[in-house]
């Protein structure tokens, strides 16, 4: 990939990566991966956990919400000079409710190449393992951490037709379970999808309320991502 090094801007790469299994990821990544010039990861431990797995040495360096604002220009520049980048998340499909998007627009106003490297994502794996509606579904990503702004954000979306795909940190499951069952109703049908591609892999459908009863019963800490269905209408 080297070869167009300054003459012409580079290329950025948005490459998915496995949310789970190690086997998920694809021969093209792998490739991308390998021949970059950089790797932009939004956090650097799991950025080098990653590339060990699979036996790959590239120079890293991180993309952050702390730190977007400073090193976006910086990474914005090597493009300009024709570098290579490969801009990965820590798990699944680069961009959503994750750092980055600046880059990509940076990518753009400068004439470089942007492209995707399709491949695992929590949401649409989420989404087809749920079993609700697909036709029309809304990402909603991260709800506020706290407790008030998140059930003032779920109140706007309680009469919402469409299917809504939520992420969480693990620690807050119970919490947004509490709040989704308490402001969407106890008898609204949601999926929460844990360690989804793992062998630990489980999804748990039903009624809000009962849903949140199996967690309280069945504590656990993994990841997860919480799927509702949308407001019937009568």
């Amino acid at each position: 990939m080297s070869e167009r090094r300054g003459s012409s801007p580079g290329t950025l790469y948005i490459v998915a990566t496995p949310i789970g299994h190690p086997d998920d990821i694809s021969m093209r990544a792998l490739r991308v991966l390998r021949e970059a010039d950089l790797v932009v990861c939004e956090e650097l431990k799991e950025g080098r956990r990653l590339l060990h797995r699979y036996d790959i040495s590239r120079p890293l360096i991180d993309l952050n919400e702390h730190n977007e604002a400073q090193r976006t220009p910086e990474l914005a520049t090597r493009l300009a000079q024709g570098e290579n980048l490969a801009l990965i998340s820590d798990a699944g499909t680069p961009l959503l409710a994750d750092p980055g998007r600046a880059l990509v627009e940076h990518a753009y106003n400068i004439g470089a190449r942007v492209t995707a490297i399709p491949g695992p994502s929590a949401l649409l794996a989420a989404l087809v393992v749920s079993g609700l509606p697909m036709d029309r579904f809304r990402f909603v990503g991260y709800l506020p951490a706290k407790r008030e702004e998140r059930r003032r954000a779920l109140k706007a979306l309680r009469e919402d037709p469409d299917t809504l795909v939520l992420f969480e940190t693990p620690y807050r499951l119970l919490p947004v379970l509490e709040d989704v069952a308490a402001i969407f109703g106890r008898s609204r049908f949601i999926v929460v999808a844990c360690d989804l591609t793992l062998p630990t892999e489980a999804v748990v459908r039903g009624p809000a309320g009962e849903v949140l009863k199996h967690f309280q019963e069945h504590p656990f800490k993994g990841e997860f991502v919480v799927v509702a269905e949308g407001k019937r209408r009568r």
